[in-house]
């Protein structure tokens, strides 16, 4: 694990650091594209910035991974959207996952992972209405930790439908972020997500298998990892 994750921050610092933190990722007014450009531009301490306030999504994230491929773990062939630094490939890495994609629509942030050595290939790409090059049926497992919030809650189905598509039948699709975001009288921003959520497993398309709720996801706020089992 990076050694920014086993520092012991002072209180200046951690709050410091959440206000780097909370300027990076905007707020629900914040367009996606601007979100992208201030990763972009902070991309050389972005670390730094998530260790001094404690984040957990990527082990937890990781963790989840593990649990689904109790074996052989050498051979599930993952997507990590949302790759940023490659913070969850480290995690999956030392879960002994192997083949590993990564994708990120922040060339900067990508640059930085590439550093780490844990990807075989990478997609500068940004979900959203677009098609995702990459074929049909092709991973065992997508994995998401850490994808902006504010960005997550506006995603339009298509963006999980391209996810759902890459994923072979059985395979499924981890998610770890903020818990505020899946009950229906939690963050009233992300009914749009909730509603994609339960619109694609109507339709037959995934369903979901667990939601794991812990604490201290970010700055003392419960996390929640929920996984979908692609049909």
């Amino acid at each position: 694990m990076d050694r920014e994750f086993t520092a012991n921050p002072s209180q200046k610092e951690m709050q410091e650091a959440e206000n780097a933190f909370h300027l990076l990722c905007g707020d629900d007014y914040t367009e996606a594209d601007v979100i992208i450009d201030r990763f972009s531009q902070n991309s050389h301490r972005y670390e730094k910035v998530l260790g001094k306030m404690n984040f957990s999504g990527h082990t937890q994230c990781a963790q989840s991974a593990a649990d689904w491929f109790p074996k052989n773990r050498h051979d599930v062939y993952i997507l990590d959207v949302a790759a940023g630094t490659g913070l969850c490939g480290d995690e999956l890495r030392s879960q002994g996952f192997r083949k590993i994609d990564a994708l990120e629509p922040s060339v900067q942030m990508l640059e930085e992972a590439k550093k780490k050595g844990i990807y075989g290939r990478y997609f500068s790409v940004m979900l959203g209405e677009n098609s995702v090059d990459i074929e049909s049926d092709t991973y065992d497992a997508v994995t998401i930790s850490g994808l902006t919030v504010v960005i997550m809650k506006k995603l339009p189905r298509k963006a999980f439908e391209e996810l759902i598509r890459i994923v072979k039948p059985g395979g499924y699709i981890i998610n770890a972020t903020y818990h505020k975001i899946f009950p229906e009288d939690g963050d009233a921003e992300g009914a749009i997500f909730r509603n994609n959520m339960k619109a694609l497993e109507s339709q037959g398309k995934w369903t979901l298998v667990e939601l794991r709720r812990f604490k201290d996801y970010l700055c003392g706020d419960d996390g929640a990892v929920s996984v979908h089992k692609v049909l």
